[in-house]
C-alpha cells in the first residue's frame, strides 16, 4: 500500500504544534508547584488559541488559562504573544494580578496600534489568572471575559471578574482590571476551562453540551482522583461529540493547590 506523502502544509502545522506544545507548561512543572491536577487540551485544527500558563514567583504561584480569537494559525500565533507577554509582565514588581491583567491589555494594544492612523484590530483574548502563596494561602483572581468554577464545601460554583477582554474594539479609554479574594480550603479543587467544551455540539449536530452540564459533570465527579477525573472527563467529551466536527478549541484544567 502507498502511503500519501505528507503536505508542506500539514508539515508546517505539526512543526507549529511543536513550537505552540513547547511553551505550555510541561505536566513536571505542574507536579513541582501544585499538589494535584489534570490537563484536557485539544486544538479544534492541530494548533489553536487556547492556551494556560504556569510559573512560580518567590513564595506565590501563578496560573492563567487563555482563549484568544480565531482558530489554527491564526489563533495560534495571538496564544504565542499572549504568553510572550505574561513572561515579560510577571518580572514587573506588580502586586495584585488585576494589575497584571491591566498591563497586559496596555502591551496586547500597543503590539496592534498602526503608527499611521493610532487605529488596532480587533484581535483580544479572554483570560483568567489566579495567584496563591504558599505560606499565607491568600488566594487572588482576575479574569477579562472569562471564568472558573471552584469547588469546596460540596458545592461548585463559578467566579468571574471584568466582562471586557484583553484587546479588541474597547470603549473605556483607561481600562482596569480588578482583583478578586477568596478563601480556599485544603481540599478545594479549581477549574478552569474555554468556551470549547461547553460549546461542542453532541452526535446529532443539535445540542451543545453546555455550561450547566459542565459544571455538573466537575461536580459529580470531584471526589475521585485528578487522573480519573481527566479520563472520565475526556470520555464523556468524545462520545457526546462523536463523529462530529470538533466545535472550538477546548481547554479544561483542574488544580489542587
Amino acid at each position: 500500500m502507498l502511503l500519501s506523502p505528507i503536505s508542506a502544509s500539514d508539515s508546517s502545522l505539526q512543526y507549529a504544534q511543536t513550537i505552540q506544545n513547547g511553551l505550555l507548561p510541561k505536566e513536571r512543572h505542574f507536579k513541582k508547584t501544585v499538589r494535584d491536577f489534570f490537563i484536557i487540551y485539544k486544538p479544534q485544527q492541530i494548533i489553536g488559541g487556547d492556551f494556560y500558563w504556569l510559573t512560580k514567583k518567590n513564595d506565590t504561584i501563578y496560573f492563567a488559562l487563555s482563549d484568544c480569537t480565531g482558530h489554527g494559525v491564526s489563533g495560534a500565533m495571538l496564544s504565542v504573544l499572549g504568553i510572550s507577554l505574561l513572561n515579560y509582565i510577571i518580572n514587573k514588581d506588580l502586586q495584585n494580578v488585576g494589575d497584571i491583567l491591566t498591563e497586559l491589555d496596555k502591551k496586547w494594544i500597543e503590539t496592534f496600534q498602526n503608527e499611521n492612523d493610532l487605529m488596532f484590530n480587533n484581535d483580544w483574548m479572554e483570560i483568567t489568572i489566579v495567584s496563591y502563596h504558599t505560606k499565607t494561602h491568600a488566594f487572588q483572581y482576575a479574569s477579562a471575559g472569562g471564568e472558573f468554577a471552584l469547588c469546596q464545601h460540596q458545592t461548585i460554583k463559578t467566579y468571574k471578574g471584568n466582562n471586557y477582554p484583553i484587546g479588541g474594539w474597547q470603549i473605556e479609554k483607561n481600562r482596569i482590571f480588578d482583583t478578586f479574594t477568596l478563601e480556599l480550603s485544603s481540599e478545594a479543587l479549581l477549574y478552569f476551562f474555554s468556551d470549547g467544551f461547553k460549546h461542542q455540539f453532541d452526535s446529532k449536530n443539535k445540542k451543545k453540551f453546555s455550561r450547566k452540564k459542565l459544571l455538573n459533570l466537575l461536580f459529580l465527579n470531584h471526589t475521585i482522583s485528578m487522573n480519573e477525573q481527566k479520563d472520565f472527563i475526556d470520555f464523556v467529551f468524545t462520545e457526546w461529540k462523536n463523529q462530529i466536527t470538533q466545535t472550538d478549541d477546548v481547554s479544561l484544567v483542574g488544580l489542587k493547590f
